[in-house]
């Protein structure tokens, strides 16, 4: 194993020790026990991201308000909610991490 493969069991070792990764494992394991809540929000995953990459072709706003609109009580649903907070924190600490490792590198 090289010094950098070892470097990065031990960044990933830290990662799923943290408070963000074990909330966000504590909030996918309680939607996995309830596949079609989970399947629910797989969907409006999907969805959701599918909207964010979209070009905004004059009618983005509406579907986005129309999204918005037919989610709101699966979006507000505490078990939904948690989840998808743990996840977007989680998201934010690995493109830290990354952007971190890219800066510290001098990479352009």
């Amino acid at each position: 194993m090289t010094e950098v493969d070892n470097e990065l069991f031990q960044l990933i070792e830290a990662v799923k020790h943290s408070k963000t990764y074990v909330e966000y494992d504590r909030a996918r394991v309680t939607l996995k026990s309830e596949p079609e809540l989970l399947e629910r929000v797989n969907n409006y995953r999907e969805e959701n991201f599918k909207l964010q990459n979209s070009v905004d072709d004059g009618t983005l706003y509406d579907r986005i308000d129309k999204f918005e609109t037919e989610n709101k009580e699966l979006s507000e649903e505490p078990r939904v909610r948690a989840f998808l907070n743990a996840e977007l924190a989680l998201c934010r600490m690995l493109q830290e991490i990354s952007e971190g490792v890219v800066e510290g590198i001098n990479f352009e």
